[in-house]
């Protein structure tokens, strides 16, 4: 990864106990940032800061992204320990691949509030941080927000509002904050684990996962992370409103 300077910058990662979230922490960390991590609970945030190591002092934010209070509440606690806000990546999301017929009221709102009302309302909280810094937003997409999935329709429609979320955001929030998103393939995290659909065998969702995009391979979380630095840092400064896909090649055509 291409060594990029984030010294003195203030970072809220929600999400940032697992997955992408954590690499993404870690490469901030690394890159000399000051950074806040949310998680859901307090328990998960805790466990999480306790294995990051040496680096910038971490912040402790948790807070439900599935509803407006825990939005508010993470996005104070991390202003409060950080003293401000230069960058937000919005990485808080659920994954499941489930059918059509099979998505009950339950599903799709937990799908829906965690990846796409989350996102909206953790930027909402942060925005007048963002706005007295000129920082910028990172969301964390999909790239089933940029084209369709079978058993995903759920997760396609959370992803596809994030995408379209991202650009109208950006139009309204130039020039003084960029809010960009990368829409990721397949990444090896428990979340892709998890979300095999049920009675699956692992290992035939794990070769079929591998098999697709033309990069014959799945992503890795620290891939993730080095494209949300860049997007984050000031040589990315023309770019806004972008979706980034990094996902070996799969939406590139059949």
């Amino acid at each position: 990864m291409v060594a990029r300077d984030f010294e003195g910058k203030r970072v809220l990662v929600t999400g940032g106990t697992r997955g992408i979230g954590l690499a993404t922490v870690k490469a901030f960390r690394a890159a000399g940032a000051r950074v806040a991590v949310n998680g859901r609970t307090a328990e998960s945030v805790a466990k999480a800061l306790a294995e990051l190591g040496p680096g910038p002092e971490p912040v402790a934010a948790p807070g439900d992204v599935s509803t407006v209070a825990g939005c508010r509440s993470l996005v104070d606690a991390a202003l409060a320990g950080l003293g401000g806000l230069d960058i937000l990546v919005n990485s808080a999301g659920v994954f499941r691949e489930v059918t059509v017929e099979d998505s009950d009221e339950a599903f799709w709102d937990q799908v829906i509030d965690i990846n796409l009302k989350g996102c909206f309302f953790v930027t909402r909280a942060a925005l007048p941080a963002l706005r007295d810094s000129g920082g910028n937003v990172v969301n964390i997409a999909s790239e089933s927000g940029l084209q369709g999935s079978p058993r995903c329709t759920v997760y396609c429609a959370s992803k596809g509002g994030v995408v379209l979320m991202t650009r109208a955001m950006a139009l309204e929030l130039a020039p003084q904050v960029r809010v960009n998103a990368i829409c990721p393939g397949p990444v090896d995290t428990d979340m892709l684990w998890g979300g095999a659909p049920s009675g699956q065998a692992s290992q035939a969702y794990f070769a079929g996962l591998q098999s697709y995009a033309p990069m014959k391979r799945i992503g890795r979380a620290e891939e993730m992370a080095a494209a949300v630095l860049y997007l984050a840092h000031p040589d990315a400064g023309f770019i806004t409103g972008a979706a980034l896909s990094l996902d070996g090649g799969s939406t590139a055509g059949r």
